[in-house]
């Protein structure tokens, strides 16, 4: 396909309306989800910690365009600004995005020492344990006086 027939994607051209409000639905989803991450992050410090996230941009233009939208082939020079939005969706609360240089991103992500980069933009994302969360959760109902089991077997079936 050329890049012509790839920019002009049949549903954004025949259906609009309907390209517009599944942006709508995913940008909401996406706010919920930070508002989730800052109660999870200020309520529960002690489960929860950021996790820095590394991505190499090693040209300005992708094409083909990540994820099929045409709009991502310019990401690569509009990506810090877009993480600065998204760092704002959660209202400053996470640590900062930023640029980082090769030299400096291969000390701190080891890992990426082989990719070929111009730079590398980084992002922080909320990460939490669950399986120490759902502990907590039985611990405090236990508390309250709940019943709870790891493994129950069942006898029957109540109507």
């Amino acid at each position: 396909a050329t890049a012509t027939s790839s920019l002009l994607r049949w549903k954004n051209v025949t259906r609009p309306i309907e390209a517009v409000k599944d942006f709508t639905s995913e940008f909401r989803m996406v706010s919920n989800c930070h508002k989730e991450r800052r109660l999870l992050l200020e309520n529960n410090p002690h489960l929860t910690n950021w996790v820095p996230i590394a991505v190499p941009v090693d040209s300005w233009i992708s094409w083909p365009p990540p994820f099929g939208h045409p709009l991502f082939s310019i990401a690569p020079m509009v990506l810090p600004l877009v993480f600065k939005f998204y760092d704002g969706m959660s209202g400053f609360t996470c640590p900062p995005s930023h640029i980082m240089g090769k030299s400096r991103a291969e000390r701190k992500f080891p890992q990426l020492a082989t990719e070929e980069a111009n730079y590398y933009s980084v992002f922080y994302e909320g990460s939490h344990n669950d399986a120490r969360t759902a502990t907590y959760i039985a611990l405090t109902a236990a508390e309250h006086g709940a019943c709870v089991t790891n493994y129950t077997e069942m006898i029957e079936v109540l109507t």
